[in-house]
């Protein structure tokens, strides 16, 4: 297990991709929560004592679908350059070779959802009084917003690695954490109207408030963990007995 979670460790700092998407949401965090919510907000966001937490809940939303692409990444590149079997010689085991995968992901989603959410106060505090601005004294709900903010980055990632381990191709995988979440699941709120915030992603934006002014009888986010959880733990399952069952070309 050791050799396989050294691996895959390799492996994520080895791929350029890994540093790419990290520069790609550094830029545009800086860029939004420094310019446009520091620098150029508003007089009435000024008066808002929950300003920076909403800031925070909304930057993590928003940069959680690169950080998951990493996680994406991970898998689908061994099945595109055809190294996939090299990383299952390693252990003798394949569900070894998955675990590994899930750990070091969670750890980088972790890792990376903690930066984004430190960054964004700072940013915006930067921006504020570099424009000579004044924020009225704000309110922080650290706990809640710590384990909502931690909840998202990681389920994010989770949902990009399980439907990278199910579909394998790098394209489908892609098509599908871009069109579902938004698309597919946007598309059933027609016909399911609040119930759809017991779809998966729906359940997720719940989580990080994003679906609260949305769906007017939205369950609370802990209930709307435990919706996802469900689907992740379901969907895990199943990518598991194909990974351990499939060719690994």
């Amino acid at each position: 297990m050791i050799a396989a979670l050294k691996a895959e460790v390799l492996k994520v700092l080895t791929i350029r991709s890994t540093y790419f998407i990290i520069g790609i949401a550094l830029a545009i965090e800086i860029f939004v929560t420094f310019y446009i919510s520091g620098w150029q907000t508003d007089q009435v966001a000024l008066h808002q004592p929950d300003m920076l937490a909403n800031g925070i809940a909304q930057t993590v939303h928003a940069l959680s679908l690169l950080t998951a692409l990493i996680g994406l990444f991970l898998v689908t590149h061994e099945f595109r350059y055809n190294t996939v079997a090299y990383s299952l010689t390693l252990s003798n085991n394949r569900s070894k070779v998955l675990a590994a995968k899930i750990i070091v992901v969670s750890v980088v989603a972790i890792i990376l959802t903690l930066l984004i959410a430190t960054l964004s106060p700072l940013l915006s505090l930067l921006g504020i009084h570099a424009n000579h601005l004044h924020l009225v004294t704000q309110s922080m709900p650290y706990k809640n917003l710590l384990w909502r903010c931690l909840f998202y980055g990681w389920g994010y990632s989770m949902a990009g690695l399980v439907i990278a381990a199910l579909v394998r191709n790098q394209i489908g995988a892609l098509v599908t954490l871009f069109i579902v979440p938004g698309t597919i699941e946007g598309l059933l709120m027609l016909w399911l109207k609040h119930h759809v915030v017991y779809l998966p992603f729906s359940a997720l934006n719940v989580v990080i408030g994003h679906g609260q002014g949305v769906y007017p009888n939205a369950i609370t986010p802990f209930h709307a963990a435990l919706v996802f959880g469900g689907w992740l733990i379901g969907g895990s399952i199943i990518a598991w007995v194909l990974f351990i069952r499939r060719d690994a070309n």
